[in-house]
């Protein structure tokens, strides 16, 4: 129409853009539960709310109804001033571009879109009809024609234009419209289905199991809730700083889709993260990953015992545990007789140690004796030096001469007491002279 309004009635997305008024003519409609509607409408069918329309758009001239050519029909029911192209005899007859829409059997929309110009090239409505028939389509309506009959595919001009453009006669041009017929997949409310699905064909997919509803906005764990040994997570970390997995976040030892796995043996913590850092064997703690260490061996992660250290002959080196220890974790004192060591495992005194630990004690054990035995001859050869320096000295004692000499002969006369002088005389005696003259006591 030269104006630019639109023609008929247009419905979009269910907003009701133009209401004919009643007018007559060929419509094309979906309504909400997705029927589609084809053919003569009422005011009253159009403003219906119990099933509204969501799509609906005019055209002019019903094709096929029902299987069967319709076009006699719809010249008598149309309102011909609808078009431009002349009387409504030749806008049916003339051959020119058409575009039509209708579906088959199987419910399926079909559009058809045939190139041409007025007068010039294309196809009448009966040709069109006819075409649309031997494709099964069961009911269609024809939309417009001539200049107006543009075919766009994903963005893309795709058919050959019947009008000269205005800048350059030379080249053809689409010709503005007022209403188009727009197909392509249904949308998603959301569009981005919330961040955890794909739209397709209308329907929100969710790109994971715990992610559920129209939307994909539920978290769901499923109905064991991760066998209560954890708590189902959006994917958020604990400190809510970074994006994990979605689903369930397993206590400490536990791991599995729904926390019904123990840890495998060398990993702990929660979801089992964690590896295990216990050696020779020990197993691990699957919560804490504390090491419990087998007979023999003991420390934070099970690293002392096991080797032995016979770098020094002398030190006798400590097997699996440190003598006179035995048990997990070396935890048990051995009550063996004599201060004897244990079995490391057992605790059993009743032992034979292995080839490298009983060498090493023989060879220990000898290397105490000869230094034992070289330490007693020492002994010995010290006290018979001393034995001898005794004596010797013994015999120099006995072997000097003690000279007495008088009191007078060194003091000189005095005058004595008679008591004195009598003691003199009785108990004062010469020794006599063995002696060589020459030696003197000094």
């Amino acid at each position: 129409m030269k104006t630019g309004e639109c023609l008929g009635n247009v419905v979009s997305d269910g907003r009701l853009v133009r209401n004919s008024g009643g007018l007559q003519n060929a419509q094309f409609g979906i309504r909400k539960d997705g029927t589609l509607v084809f053919g003569y409408l009422s005011e009253e069918d159009v403003l219906d709310q119990s099933n509204p329309f969501v799509q609906l758009v005019s055209g002019v001239v019903w094709l096929l109804r029902n299987g069967e050519v319709y076009i006699n029909q719809s010249r008598a029911a149309e309102c011909g001033d609808t078009q431009t192209t002349g009387t409504f005899d030749k806008f049916i007859n003339v051959i020119s571009a058409r575009t039509a829409v209708g579906h088959d059997r199987q419910g399926r929309l079909v559009l058809v879109h045939v190139d041409g110009q007025t007068e010039s090239r294309g196809v009448n409505l009966w040709e069109m009809a006819e075409f649309l028939k031997q494709q099964g389509v069961i009911n269609a309506i024809n939309l417009d024609g001539g200049g107006s009959a543009t075919l766009v595919l994903n963005g893309t001009l795709a058919n050959y234009p019947s009008e000269h453009c205005s800048f350059d006669g030379m080249w053809r041009c689409p010709r503005s419209v007022s209403t188009v017929v727009c197909v392509h997949e249904p949308g998603c409310d959301p569009p981005d289905c919330s961040g955890h699905g794909l739209c397709v064909a209308g329907h929100c997919r969710c790109d994971s199991p715990v992610w559920a509803g129209p939307a994909c906005d539920t978290l769901d764990c499923g109905p064991a809730n991760c066998s209560l040994r954890g708590v189902c997570s959006a994917g958020e970390s604990l400190c809510g700083d970074t994006e994990g997995q979605a689903g369930c976040l397993c206590d400490a030892g536990w791991t599995g889709s729904n926390c019904t796995e123990a840890c495998a043996p060398g990993s702990y913590g929660e979801s089992c993260s964690q590896k295990c850092r216990c050696q020779h064997g020990s197993s691990c703690d699957p919560v804490h990953g504390a090491c419990s260490c087998p007979a023999g061996f003991y420390g934070t992660s099970c690293e002392h015992g096991g080797a032995l250290a016979m770098t020094n002959p002398f030190v006798i080196p400590s097997p699996e545990c440190p003598l006179g220890w035995f048990g997990p974790s070396c935890q048990s004192r051995c009550e063996c007789d004599h201060s004897c060591p244990c079995d490391p495992e057992t605790g059993s005194c009743n032992i034979t140690h292995h080839g490298a630990l009983q060498d090493h004690l023989h060879r220990g054990i000898s290397s105490w004796l000869s230094l034992s035995s070289a330490l007693a001859l020492l002994l010995v050869l010290s006290a018979l030096g001393n034995v001898g320096l005794v004596l010797q000295g013994r015999r120099r004692q006995q072997d000097r001469d003690y000279r007495y000499y008088p009191l007078r002969d060194i003091n000189g006369d005095t005058p004595r007491s008679p008591t004195s002088a009598a003691w003199d005389q009785e108990d004062i005696q010469e020794p006599e002279d063995t002696q060589d003259p020459n030696q003197e006591f000094l």
